[in-house]
């Protein structure tokens, strides 16, 4: 029986997670918070689609503010999680202080599809039935 402790996923699995870190939390029942800090490109995403897309919740948070690249492939990534949320009749949440990312996301998402929070704080503390 072989192992793939040291196979191309393995390695691959590594470079993501020097590259970014993904936590869950659930601040309260029905809420969940993936936070993700570090890049997400095509190496990392893996780990940020895993995280929203194990169990979700009626409000999903995801936090950007220590995120330091959004490449497309990310972009993909939250596009997923946002339409797996109205499908499921969730929603997704943002965390995108004014940096580099605010910028990838307001070009990728013109339309206000996604609510926006520039901290956690003011995310967790917003009413899940006022739109925004």
């Amino acid at each position: 029986m072989s192992s793939d402790r040291h196979g191309p996923s393995a390695v691959r699995r590594q470079a993501a997670k020097e590259i970014l870190a993904v936590e869950r939390s659930e601040p309260r029942p029905g809420w969940l918070v993936v936070t993700a800090v570090g890049e997400i490109d095509a190496v990392s995403v893996r780990l940020l689609q895993r995280a929203t897309w194990q169990e979700t919740a009626a409000v999903t948070v995801v936090d950007l503010s220590g995120v330091t690249l959004l490449g497309a492939a990310g972009l993909r990534a939250l596009a997923q999680a946002a339409w797996r949320a109205r499908v499921e009749g969730g929603r997704l949440w943002l965390v995108v202080p004014p940096h580099p990312v605010s910028v990838a996301l307001s070009m990728f998402w013109p339309g206000e599809r996604v609510r926006g929070f520039a901290t956690l704080a003011e995310a967790l503390r917003a009413d899940p039935g006022d739109p925004g």
